[in-house]
């Protein structure tokens, strides 16, 4: 079982990850994985630890890909950025966002494809 958080500036906390777990048993998987773009409690990494369940924020994955040889770096790469699935979807429509500049100052972000319907933000890392 998988569980991905695509946070920012939020930490994962051990509630998250047990969370999963009740999820694992209730369903009888034995074996978590969970990724997140954003920084991981102590407390979250040692209770999945001792849970079957996999951690991995962006260090973690990082190196794990780093692990892979030039091949499967590629190919991942490649799969990464197939399609549209590097630009996020808003939790409100279930739509791709787009990038969007802000009238005063020009601060890009990630805007829903449905305002005035929909008026969904997100900030745009990197910007």
């Amino acid at each position: 079982m998988v569980q991905c958080k695509h946070w920012q500036g939020k930490q994962v906390g051990v509630d998250t990850i047990r969370e999963l777990r009740g999820v694992m048993a209730a369903h009888n998987v034995r074996r978590g994985q969970f990724a997140t773009t954003s920084t991981v409690s102590a407390a979250a990494f040692e209770f999945s630890k001792g849970n079957a369940i996999n951690l991995f924020d962006v260090p973690g994955l990082l190196t794990l890909i780093d692990k892979r040889c030039p091949d499967e770096q590629a190919h991942l790469l490649a799969i990464a950025l197939q399609g549209d699935y590097w630009k996020p979807t808003c939790v409100n429509c279930g739509d791709k966002m787009v990038e969007r500049v802000t009238k005063k100052g020009g601060v890009q972000f990630w805007g829903c494809i449905n305002p005035p319907r929909c008026k969904t933000t997100m900030p745009l890392r990197g910007a």
